[in-house]
């Protein structure tokens, strides 16, 4: 009886040794060095010129000091690499800008709920994201909004000349 715990403490403490010599070798494995990092688009940003855009992973809404501008829901984000530092922000209106109750000559612009795109799908481009800063850019063209999310995906592009000005924020 004695030689049979010998053997089986000495095949424990053998176990145990190997267990341990495995577990270093794993824990001194390399990390990949292109470490991928997802940042979130997420929460308020703002820009130097006073614009401010609150993303949930809802909704967007934009306006600043002068009042509340454009704002949607049923968000959707495609990215445009593999970073995903760049992309398009689709929403669907809530509030837009209402041409009935605007008047440019006097820049009095109203953005509310009753505006003929209320409804229909927009986007928003991003490019340069990080953790404390992106460049945010509306759809601007002859289209204002589409009916569905695909004619948006086709429609605002940037090849198709809708993204030209991006204000440049920092998250708040």
């Amino acid at each position: 009886m004695k030689s049979t715990r010998f053997v089986f403490g000495r095949a424990l403490a053998v176990l145990c040794a190997l267990l341990f010599v495995s577990f270093g070798f794993m824990s001194c494995q390399q990390e990949d060095e292109t470490e991928y990092v997802n940042y979130s688009l997420t929460g308020t940003w703002q820009s130097s010129y006073g614009e401010i855009f609150k993303i949930t992973s809802t909704s967007l809404s934009n306006g600043g000091s002068w009042g509340d501008a454009y704002a949607g829901n049923n968000l959707v984000v495609s990215y445009t690499n593999d970073e995903e530092t760049a992309g398009y922000i689709y929403i669907k209106y809530t509030r837009a800008y209402c041409s009935t109750h605007s008047d440019p000559t006097t820049y009095t612009y109203i953005y509310d709920e009753d505006a003929a795109d209320v409804g229909k799908w927009y986007a928003i481009a991003f490019k340069e994201l990080t953790a404390s800063s992106v460049s945010l850019s509306g759809a601007y063209g002859t289209v204002s909004s589409t009916s569905t999310l695909e004619e948006a995906i086709s429609t605002f592009t940037i090849d198709n000349g809708y993204f030209t000005t991006y204000s440049e924020c920092v998250k708040q």
